[in-house]
């Protein structure tokens, strides 16, 4: 079959990227496949298919089929323009898109230029367009109220709203057949788009071979002593991360366990206000902030904690590629009770209940820090969970099906 494949490549700084790579290996050896993208520069020897910048797909030979990852950032721009021109298979790895859909609309020059003077009536005629666009798509998926969704997101600085109207509908309905990760945005998706055919696909995972006296060393590098207790945290640094609580819950938990350590490991958006928080919560001295890790010194980085707590509320319905090589590493985890999670069984990892999200942590943490047999045996059943549900063959299969229900 020959494949049109549109996502961020590496190396983009987004996960979906490093996915991609992933899935374009499964799939270039059974298939003739170019990967079309709108970035300046690609890492060619990570990605096993033909590049090629997205302006020219229609320079290519008909495809027989294309895949489409979308997800809630700015590198996935460009799959709007192309999607409604080659419909094929949509993979949705964020339920909720409202951020990245809004953020095209709103923030151009004019748009911008309005809201830094609202009063100006000049910059509201300049910033008219751009503004009904987004009240228009609003309108697309929430018939009858988007101008009023549109005028509360403007008007407000709450956060929860877009995770409340999440805008997914016009990709969902353009493309032949949509693929998701989890139950919950299978059945999300087709209660607000009953005729959207849905298809299950694996997000895939594999653990790698990590040397404990490379363990050893990074430890001993990051400035953690060889009986300290190491908490990590993975992913990007954002508020939806949870890290004041994190914080919080270390704090606590470090009156009894006065070893205990803190490691971010992942890009920090706002690193004066990250360090401002961890001041203000009493962790600053013994947390190490890595930033963005190169993803194959990854594996080392999570094997150098000694339990993982990864939170995140609100939630935009996604799976957790960063929380998966975690527990294909074998680490025990602490993880929210989450309808997008429960697919991960109860006996890998610790589910704490979000109305409680910082006692829970905090309990969790001194209970696996008293039991390392509880530790080992939560991380020995991680990895088996993510060796038999997110097997690369299991992703590769999942592709194939979903491919063979979305002809061009």
């Amino acid at each position: 079959m020959r494949l049109g494949f549109f996502s961020p490549l590496p190396p983009a700084p987004t996960g979906i990227a490093d996915y991609a790579a992933d899935v374009l290996a499964l799939l270039a050896p059974r298939h003739d496949v170019v990967a079309f993208h709108d970035q300046d520069e690609v890492d060619a020897e990570r990605v096993a298919a033909t590049v090629a910048h997205a302006d020219t797909f229609g320079d290519h030979a008909p495809f027989d089929a294309t895949v489409f990852q979308l997800g809630n950032g700015p590198g996935h721009d460009f799959v709007y323009r192309w999607l409604p021109r080659a419909p094929g298979l949509l993979v949705l790895h964020d339920l909720v898109l409202h951020h990245a859909r809004a953020r095209t609309f709103l923030a151009s020059p004019e748009a911008q230029a309005y809201a830094a003077d609202p009063s100006s009536v000049t910059r509201r005629a300049a910033a008219l367009g751009s503004l009904r666009a987004y009240a228009s798509e609003l309108e697309h998926d929430y018939p009858g109220r988007g101008q009023r969704l549109a005028d509360a997101h403007l008007g407000t600085v709450g956060a929860l709203l877009p995770y409340a109207y999440p805008l997914f509908r016009r990709p969902v309905e353009t493309a032949r057949v949509v693929g998701v990760h989890n139950s919950f945005m299978a059945e999300a998706v087709r209660e607000d788009a009953p005729s959207a055919r849905v298809a299950p696909i694996v997000m895939p995972v594999e653990p790698a071979a990590v040397d404990p006296a490379a363990v050893a060393a990074l430890r001993a590098r990051l400035g953690f002593a060889p009986d300290d207790l190491v908490v990590g945290c993975f992913g990007l640094m954002t508020r939806e991360k949870r890290i004041e609580t994190v914080a919080r819950a270390v704090a606590r938990a470090a009156g009894a366990v006065p070893r205990l350590r803190l490691l971010l490991a992942g890009p920090v958006p706002h690193e004066r206000a990250l360090r401002a928080l961890l001041e203000r919560r009493g962790v600053a001295a013994r947390t190490v902030v890595t930033g963005r890790v190169p993803l194959d010194a990854l594996p080392v980085h999570i094997a150098a904690a000694d339990v993982v707590l990864h939170l995140r509320y609100p939630t935009a319905g996604e799976t957790s590629a960063a929380l998966l090589r975690v527990l294909a590493q074998g680490r025990p985890a602490i993880v929210p009770d989450l309808e997008n999670l429960a697919e991960i069984p109860g006996d890998a990892v610790v589910k704490l209940d979000v109305a409680d999200e910082e006692g829970e942590a905090t309990r969790a943490l001194l209970r696996l820090f008293a039991s390392p047999p509880l530790r080992e045996r939560l991380g020995r059943r991680a990895a088996e969970y993510a060796r038999r549900a997110h097997s690369p063959e299991l992703c590769l299969q999942s592709y194939e099906a979903a491919l063979g229900a979305s002809p061009a």
